[in-house]
Formats: C-alpha cells, sequence, structure tokens
C-alpha cells in the first residue's frame, strides 16, 4: 500500500480483493495499536507510527529474502514448481520421468495458487523455481529482475462454468449477453485481472456480472453451478464432471496467455521446462472435449 499509494492498486498488486486487504490492514492495526495509514482524496498516506513501521518491516523482509535464497529449492536437491491452474497434474510426472532419464536427482514438487502476482512474488523472493503464469490479456504483470519469461500460449480462451441441467448448457458455445441475469461465483484470491476483464467485456453488452457468492475452494464453487445457482468463469483445461460443464463464450471477449517463468537459479534448464510444458499442454486439450472443438476452429496455438 505503501508502494502504490492506493488500496485498490495494492490489492491488484498483491492478486487480494480490496475489501480482504483492508481487513488485514485493520487486523494489522489493532495488534500494533497504532493507525498505520491515512485515506485520502488522492489515495493512502503513512502515519509516522506507520513510516517507522514500514522501515522495520522492509529490513525484516530483506533477511527473510536472504535467509530463503540461502536454502533456496534446488540446494535442497528439489526443484519447486507454481501453476495457477491444472497442467502441473500432467507437468511433474513426465517432468519427474525426464529428469530420471537423464540421471538427474531433483525431487519435483508443486504449489498451486490462482493469483499470478502471489507466483511472481514467489519466484521473486526464492520460494519458487518456475512457474506456469496464467495472465490476463490488457492486465499483464511484471516480472522482477532476475525473473526470466516465455509465452507457451499466446492467445488462452476463457470458458464459462455453467449446470448441466442450465438453458443454454447444450449450445456449444454462449453469448455473453446471455448471462445477464445470472447469479455469478468467483474466487476472492483469483486474479483480479480475470472479474476485471469480464466486467469490462460484460459492459460492452450492456451489463454488470452480479456477483453473489464467493469461495476459496474449487470443490466448494463447483457444488454451487452445478446446483444452477450461478455461473463462473472457467479454465478451458477444466475437465467436466460432478453435474458442471465448460462452454467457450462466443468471439472470445475475455482471453488470457499463459507464460512459463523462470529464476536464474532454476535447476531445472528453461528448455526442458518449456518443451515439458508446451507438449503437456497439447496432450491436455486432445483430452479436453470442447476446448478441442475451439482449438479446432481457432488453429493449434502455440507459441
Amino acid at each position: 500500500m505503501a508502494d502504490e499509494g492506493s488500496i485498490t492498486r495494492a490489492a491488484a498488486a498483491l492478486g487480494l480483493s480490496q475489501p480482504s486487504l483492508t481487513a488485514q490492514l485493520q487486523r494489522i492495526e489493532r495488534v500494533v495499536g497504532e493507525q498505520v495509514f491515512v485515506r485520502g482524496r488522492a489515495g493512502v498516506r503513512t502515519t509516522q507510527f506507520g513510516r517507522g513501521l514500514l522501515t522495520r518491516a522492509r529490513t525484516v523482509l530483506r533477511e527473510m529474502d536472504r535467509l530463503l535464497l540461502d536454502s533456496a529449492p534446488g540446494e535442497r536437491g528439489e526443484v519447486v514448481l507454481g501453476d495457477s491452474g491444472v497442467l502441473l497434474a500432467r507437468v511433474i510426472p513426465r517432468l519427474e520421468r525426464e529428469l530420471a532419464a537423464t540421471g538427474t536427482a531433483l525431487a519435483v514438487r508443486a504449489h498451486i495458487d490462482p493469483a499470478a502476482a502471489a507466483l511472481i512474488a514467489m519466484l521473486r523472493s526464492g520460494r519458487l523455481d518456475a512457474a506456469v503464469i496464467s495472465e490476463v490479456l490488457g492486465f499483464e504483470l511484471p516480472v522482477a529482475a532476475g525473473v526470466h519469461r516465455v509465452t507457451v500460449v499466446p492467445v488462452e480462451p476463457v470458458f464459462i462454468a455453467l449446470s448441466a441441467r442450465h438453458r443454454l448448457a447444450a449450445r456449444p458455445e454462449v453469448d455473453l449477453a446471455d448471462l445477464a441475469d445470472e447469479a455469478w461465483i468467483v474466487n476472492p484470491h483469483d486474479n483480479p485481472g480475470w472479474m476485471a476483464s469480464v466486467r469490462a467485456a460484460c459492459a460492452q453488452v450492456g451489463f454488470q456480472p452480479r456477483v453473489a457468492y464467493e469461495s476459496s475452494h474449487m470443490a466448494g464453487a463447483r457444488a454451487f453451478v452445478a446446483g444452477g445457482q450461478c455461473v463462473a468463469i472457467a479454465d478451458p483445461l477444466s475437465p467436466e464432471h460432478n453435474g458442471v460443464v465448460f462452454r467457450p463464450l462466443a468471439g472470445d471477449p475475455v482471453r488470457g496467455r499463459l507464460d512459463l517463468a523462470w529464476v536464474d537459479q532454476c535447476p531445472v534448464p528453461a528448455d526442458l521446462l518449456h518443451r515439458v510444458v508446451a507438449e503437456e499442454y497439447r496432450a491436455m486439450v486432445e483430452r479436453t472435449a470442447g476446448y478441442r472443438r475451439w482449438w479446432a476452429d481457432h488453429g493449434r496455438i502455440l507459441a
């Protein structure tokens, strides 16, 4: 918040909702017993106490970064990968086989987080060696020095999750305007760029999405969708099950991009990671009927 000068901008950078970040600030102020920020028309600014707290907090964070780098994953004979979706479930077994074939003794661990900003922060701090980053076109996040990035899928559609009994479920694709009267469920910890892009696309067809539910857990969100209470944006690689179907949006008004990011100290060669991620992505497309049809209509889209 101090760097951005705004709770709204800070929340977007951190991949949090504004109410969630405000609640965290209020908890901090209750613990320290002092006001840390003052709100004004131009945004937020630190109080005198807040400036002192910030100076000490930055010192602690620098020391934590040094500690984490001193015990980086690669030094412990392992590689830690991050992802915001379902791709690592196939990438990790394939990567383990490839590493074993070359005699490389590395354990592979995973961290899943829906927020691209959180994955980038973990790369920067040394807690991740590499990550599959799902970006929103028009809302891309910068990476820090020492973090490299290459695009794997330059254009990735966003699908809509519907109950299998929904009136639109039988259609091969869904017009966004037909969702004007629907309730939506969102993940408050998801990349905020997704809903920002959805809201902008909805505004273009004359409505704003009514967010009636929030769920941080995929199973909980799917239960609401399966029951017909709401709709949700969805990863096109998601498999259909438990009464939920996934359909592309007509004209692809909301689009993303899939990148691979890694740090200098990553113990796995970047070209090997890139090849495995791209090949497993293609294999998942072939196994996902709706996305396979989308690719057939749009051409195979891999960088």
